[in-house]
Order: C-alpha cells, then sequence, then structure tokens
C-alpha cells in the first residue's frame, strides 16, 4: 500500500533521540489518551521504534540512475534480534517512476533474495527540496520480520528520477548495474542516499 509524501513528522513532548553509531534510534515515551470524559483517561503501552539512517540529514545533491540497471544500494545492519518493519521513506528530487527492493543478505554479504519489490511513480508533490522535511513514504507493515543485514536498493524503471543524498561517505552506500550483458558488482560510494528504514521489535513468541 502507498501512502502520499508527509511533511515533517508530528512533535512529541516526550520524545528523546539517541544517535547510534548504527543508525538513530527514536524512542516515542508513553502517550496519555484522554476520553471524552475529563474524569476518565487510559494510558497506552510506551511505543518505541528503531530508525534506522547513515546520512547526516543534510541532502548535498541528487542521486541520478543512468540507466535502467544502475541501481543505489544501502546496506542495514540492525541490532540484535527480530525487528517488525514499519516504514521505508526517501527523500525525491526529479520525477520518473523508481523500483525499490528490500533483500536479504546471502552469507558473503552481498544483496541476497528480494523480500518485497516496490513501485512508485513520483509525482509532483513527492519532491522535495532537501531541506523541505518531505518524504516519500512506503508502508511495510505487513513483510515479516527482518534481522541481521539488510539491503535496500533503488532504481529508475521509467523517467529520470533522482532522489537526494547527503556528502557522508558511511562505507554502507553502494551501486552496481545488474545489465546481464556488463554486470558490474557492489562499488562503494562517497555519497549516502536519503533513505530511512523504519522498525520496531519483533514480539516474544
Amino acid at each position: 500500500m502507498r501512502l502520499p509524501a508527509l511533511k515533517l513528522l508530528p512533535q512529541f513532548s516526550d520524545v528523546a533521540f539517541e544517535v547510534m553509531r548504527l543508525g538513530v534510534l527514536v524512542l516515542l515515551g508513553q502517550s496519555i489518551v484522554a476520553t471524552g470524559c475529563a474524569s476518565t483517561t487510559a494510558a497506552t503501552a510506551p511505543a518505541r521504534e528503531l530508525v534506522m539512517a547513515y546520512d547526516d540529514a543534510h541532502a548535498s545533491g541528487p542521486l541520478s540512475f543512468p540507466s535502467n540497471t544502475y541501481e543505489s544500494v544501502v546496506r542495514f545492519q540492525l541490532p540484535d534480534g527480530k525487528y517488525k518493519p514499519l516504514r521505508l521513506r526517501f527523500q525525491a528530487e526529479a520525477l520518473g517512476k523508481l523500483e525499490i527492493v528490500i533483500y536479504d543478505s546471502t552469507p558473503l554479504e552481498t544483496p541476497g533474495t528480494a523480500l518485497r519489490t516496490l513501485t512508485r511513480d513520483l509525482a509532483k508533490e513527492d519532491l522535495s527540496d532537501g531541506r523541505d522535511g518531505r518524504w516519500v513514504v512506503e508502508d511495510l507493515v505487513d513483510l515479516a520480520p527482518l534481522k541481521g543485514i539488510v539491503w535496500i536498493g533503488v532504481h529508475r524503471l521509467d523517467g529520470a528520477p533522482s532522489i537526494w543524498a547527503s556528502s557522508v561517505a558511511s562505507g554502507q552506500a553502494f551501486i552496481r548495474d545488474n545489465d546481464p550483458t556488463n554486470a558490474m558488482g557492489l562499488l562503494p560510494t562517497r555519497r549516502t542516499p536519503m533513505i530511512r528504514l523504519e522498525l520496531a521489535a519483533a514480539p516474544s513468541p
């Protein structure tokens, strides 16, 4: 299911941000839900989300795709345990049609089996200037829990789409060419795409 591009995330008075080496952990504190009666309130259980990213949240320029087989890939190393996927978000710079693939990892730590393939025909309303807080969001709630290493690849299907990237050389961003006649393996890049992977700890069985 596709979600529309969103602007800045809602503000919570009790949100705490813990910056991690492997991403950004967003802890959403316990919230109180008021009922129609002023004397009756109900407390929800604390909700915690893991928001992973390897950029510095500052777009430095667009990342384009020279051909339909050219793919930008980001490696996500999840903390120990299993995590329920919630959302994937990225910042779009130019119109066109994209395919986004979530892969598991091979024993050699390369993109393996495709777990989910998403397509997005970027509209004018999806585009960001890299500073306005506008993100394209894809829902992942029906995807099975993830663990270990996950790869996210982006390539064009039609037009000339591009996404924003930061100038951070994270060591987690790569490019490759899947052209069967002239394949190119993973090559590290000096820029990191503005991609966010949002998860929650999977409930214990």
